[in-house]
């Protein structure tokens, strides 16, 4: 009987691993924005709604990114929903202020144009927060009596 034997490792063929090199960051969107009636290029966050060239701004750090807005709307007695918890991204890029030009969330407790900027961590408090309303509002739901046809 005759065992089939392994090729000696003097043999075996050489394999060369090239690690894959990472793809290189994505470049920026850029867009056009009107600063002192001089259209320039600016860097433009991808959640951003803006038309940045709609308005001819002062100067470079009043640009501002703005989101699109989310709300929770509010039955009311007397007409329409009243829109809660209005939130949306923001980032001020060229301002030199004590947000460093970083993004953060703006909340609104109702449209009342008074807005809270939050940032991660406290997003996260908040949204635990709010969850643990939510679960109470549905309780207090619960106990009221089923609604006749």
């Amino acid at each position: 009987m005759t065992v089939p034997t392994m090729p000696s490792e003097a043999s075996a063929p050489e394999v060369t691993i090239t690690p894959t090199p990472p793809p290189p960051p994505v470049s920026p969107r850029l867009v056009a924005a009107m600063v002192r009636g001089q259209r320039i290029a600016v860097p433009c966050a991808d959640w951003c709604v803006v038309d940045h060239a709609a308005e001819d701004l002062a100067d470079l750090s009043d640009l501002a990114h703005y989101g699109a807005r989310i709300s929770l709307p509010v039955p009311q007695f007397s007409g329409g929903p009243e829109h809660v918890l209005i939130a949306y991204m923001a980032q001020w890029p060229f301002a030199r202020d004590e947000h460093g030009g970083l993004p953060y969330v703006a909340l609104e407790a109702c449209d009342s144009g008074d807005v809270t900027e939050i940032r991660k961590t406290a997003g996260r408090a908040f949204t635990d927060q709010a969850l643990a309303h939510i679960v109470a509002f549905a309780s207090l739901v619960e106990q009221l009596p089923e609604e006749s046809a």
